[in-house]
């Protein structure tokens, strides 16, 4: 499966900077999925749950909330204000 580089930022620092197969937040227009290749796009991201499928096929998720997501030149970047990682992950 193709990858993309993934960045979540948040008022404490970066908390993943890796590359992944796809990343799924809710924005306000509802739940969306970010495939390799994906169109340059932003969003508003609003409270929910992010699941992110890392290049072994792994799903991790966090609880994801406020900020916006932004995809540019193949890069993913989650800047939120909340995000945490389900414990076990």
């Amino acid at each position: 499966m193709n990858t993309f580089k993934l960045q979540i930022v948040t008022p404490e620092g970066l908390m993943a900077d890796d590359e992944v197969c796809s990343v799924a937040v809710r924005t306000a227009a509802g739940d969306v999925g970010i495939l390799a290749g994906h169109a340059d796009y932003v969003a508003p991201v609003n409270k929910g749950i992010a699941k992110i499928t890392d290049k072994n096929g792994s799903i991790r998720t966090a609880e994801c909330s406020g900020g916006l997501i932004s995809v540019k030149g193949g890069i993913v970047r989650v800047v939120a204000e909340k995000f945490t990682w389900d414990e076990g992950h």
